[in-house]
């Protein structure tokens, strides 16, 4: 059962006036004089912070923790908060819980009904934020400098599982975004409902899906991934220096190697750059299917090749033929329902509609 006196997570960073005389009112707790107290500190930092008055038909749904102290009672509280030295926890809702243990200087806010929010475990200066019913921010797990925000029911994010210096946003009912799973440097970003963003297994990656059910990875180094349209998919990883952009709804941008690209604009299209050093680029002038590959497949490998499009209801195919290899091949097609093939072989050319 919500408290009618309920605050959100921002009147309690800036509330005005003493949190000493609140807490004098309620039973059981005293508060001493600041001048010898050494934890006087904490007046001003929840200063003037409104305290639910006690009322057994309505349970009290908030929580903070301080440094190991709790500021509100626990008995019949339905919000839990836990932190160590050092760190604080703030718990609003029913069923929700914030836990700053384990670590130094590490925050945790957790708003909404079972929201749960962790930071530091076995990590310092990290920050998790969950608001949302059901959202969940983890950060800091064995990692340091991370932060984790998931805004949404049923959100969730995840930051700095073995890495430091990592950043997930989840935006948007059901969104999720994991990020700097045993890397460093990593951003995922994940911004409308049901979208999601991986970012990690490695160092200085970049994930960012922008759109309703869209998806975007970047797992390597170096790499970046980023979808912009609802439905929209981008995969960028598997080695180095890749770039994956899927912009449009229900478009597909897959770059597996090392510093391939693949660029999709438009609608129903799908590129993929599969090798090393290898382009595919779609610009979708319609709405029939475009499809662009370049290089060649897990099984065989090819380099330096592109595959272009701008058209709608075409392909392009530069690069390897099954098993053989092709390098420096280049498919191009600018035009309508039109079908460019450079596979198989080296320095092979195949532009349409031929010059």
């Amino acid at each position: 059962m919500t408290h009618p006196i309920r605050i959100g997570l921002m009147r309690v960073l800036t509330a005005g006036t003493g949190l000493g005389a609140a807490l004098a009112a309620i039973p059981g707790v005293a508060w001493a004089d600041s001048s010898t107290d050494p934890y006087s500190w904490l007046d001003q930092v929840v200063s003037g912070l409104s305290v639910p008055a006690a009322d057994a038909a309505a349970p009290l749904d908030m929580q903070i923790s301080i440094s190991g102290f709790d500021l509100f009672p626990t008995l019949d509280n339905t919000a839990t908060a836990e932190s160590s030295f050092g760190s604080f926890a703030v718990a609003i809702g029913d069923g929700a819980n914030a836990n700053a243990s384990g670590g130094f200087l590490d925050g945790a806010f957790a708003d909404g009904t079972n929201a749960n929010a962790g930071a530091g475990l076995a990590g310092n200066f990290d920050l998790a934020i969950a608001n949302g019913d059901n959202s969940n921010a983890g950060a800091g797990v064995g990692g340091n400098f991370v932060v984790a925000i998931a805004n949404g029911n049923n959100s969730d994010a995840g930051a700095g599982i073995g890495s430091n210096f990592d950043i997930a946003t989840a935006d948007g009912d059901g969104s999720k975004a994991i990020v700097g799973i045993g890397g460093g440097w990593d951003i995922a970003t994940a911004e409308g409902a049901n979208s999601s963003a991986n970012a990690g297994l490695g160092q200085f990656n970049d994930a960012t899906a922008l759109g309703a059910g869209s998806n975007a990875t970047a797992a390597g180094n170096f790499d970046t991934a980023l979808t912009n349209g609802a439905g929209s998919d981008a995969s960028a990883g598997g080695g180095s220096a890749d770039l994956a952009i899927a912009n449009g709804a229900g478009v597909e941008a897959i770059a597996t190697g090392n510093s391939d690209t693949a660029i999709v604009s438009g609608t129903n299209a799908e590129a993929q750059a599969i090798g090393v050093g290898d382009i595919a680029s779609i610009f979708n002038t319609g709405s029939a299917f475009d499809q662009a590959i370049a290089g060649g497949t897990a099984a065989a490998f090819s380099d330096n090749n592109i595959a272009t499009i701008i058209g709608t209801g075409s392909t392009a195919f530069a690069g390897a033929d099954g098993a053989t290899l092709g390098d420096w091949d280049l498919a191009a097609v600018f035009g309508d329902m039109l079908h460019a093939s450079a596979i198989g072989g080296n320095f092979l050319v195949d532009i349409l509609p031929s010059i």
